[in-house]
């Protein structure tokens, strides 16, 4: 195949993306963890407010929590996203909810699973910030290099 055959498929450049930063590993791995860690936290919250809506109330969910359901999938696809905003409300989001439950509850089940997810909610508002740090941080190498 020669490269001027206007009959050819397209090819895709798979190894190198031009404008995009080259990001550590750890840092991707901080947002994916936190991203995964809000679908199953928004999971969660759906399938009780399910159970609540078919008459069977887990915890004292009620068909409200459709809402919590909605906003936890909302802010999770804005960690997908990388957004800082987003990590940060669902971090702050989170850990009100769980004081809020643990108060409304009067014990303090579910500590262990709760401390696990705002780690990786913690996790997430530092890979976002780490992101973006050095996303800005290498756009100004690659400014630097272009006027050179």
């Amino acid at each position: 195949m020669t490269p001027n055959n206007p009959y050819a498929a397209p090819r895709a450049q798979l190894q190198s993306r031009e404008g995009e930063p080259a990001i550590p590993a750890e840092v991707l791995t901080k947002i994916r963890n936190a991203w995964i860690a809000g679908l199953v936290t928004g999971s969660l919250t759906l399938v009780l407010a399910l159970f609540a809506i078919a008459g069977t109330s887990v915890l004292g969910y009620s068909a409200v929590e459709l809402i919590d359901a909605g906003l936890i999938f909302g802010l999770t696809f804005g960690i997908y996203k990388k957004s800082r905003t987003c990590a940060v409300l669902m971090l702050v989001y989170f850990v009100a909810s769980k004081i809020l439950l643990m108060i409304e509850a009067q014990s303090a089940s579910g500590i262990v699973m709760g401390l696990l997810f705002t780690y990786f909610y913690t996790l997430g508002v530092v890979g976002t910030f780490q992101y973006h740090k050095l996303g800005r941080a290498l756009m100004l190498t690659e400014t630097d290099k272009a006027a050179a």
